[in-house]
């Protein structure tokens, strides 16, 4: 199976990313939280240096088939189908040493079904600039909604 992770998606995740960035610099928030407002098809969840989901949005929740309870609270790594490299690879990203840019990873569905998604991460900061998580945003890999 061939993935597609046209430059259009990429674009679609980053602006998505970037609407919450400057959500996040507006506090208090106005008006609707993008957080829970996506484009269609996209996903997206926060996680702290434990990777622990913090919170997810509606669209990620359809995308793998939990509840809201299933995942916030877990560890991302527990969905993700390469678990070990996943971890190690988050960690790397939390620290600085890797690179945030677009990538594909396979996660684990509700129904035990893998789903290959397009993932593009951005670094959650406290006031004093510290990394306290990542941002994720996902959508399917190969069409501009995840067709």
């Amino acid at each position: 199976m061939t993935l597609l992770m046209t430059d259009d998606l990429v674009a679609r995740l980053a602006a998505y990313q970037d609407r919450l960035d400057a959500a996040r610099e507006k506090q208090p928030a106005s008006g609707a939280d993008p957080f829970d407002h996506p484009p269609a098809g996209i996903g997206c969840h926060e996680i702290d240096t434990e990777t622990r989901v913090l919170r997810v949005n509606d669209e990620e929740l359809r995308l793998l088939g939990y509840g809201r309870d299933e995942m916030v609270g877990r560890r991302v790594v527990e969905l993700i189908v390469m678990n070990e490299t996943a971890e190690r690879a988050i960690a790397r990203k939390i620290s600085g040493e890797l690179e945030l840019k677009p990538f594909v990873r396979t996660f684990r569905r509700k129904d035990g079904s893998a789903v290959a998604l397009v993932l593009l991460d951005r670094h959650l900061k406290d006031a004093s600039g510290r990394v306290v998580g990542l941002r994720t945003v996902m959508t399917k890999a190969g069409g501009p909604a995840g067709g």
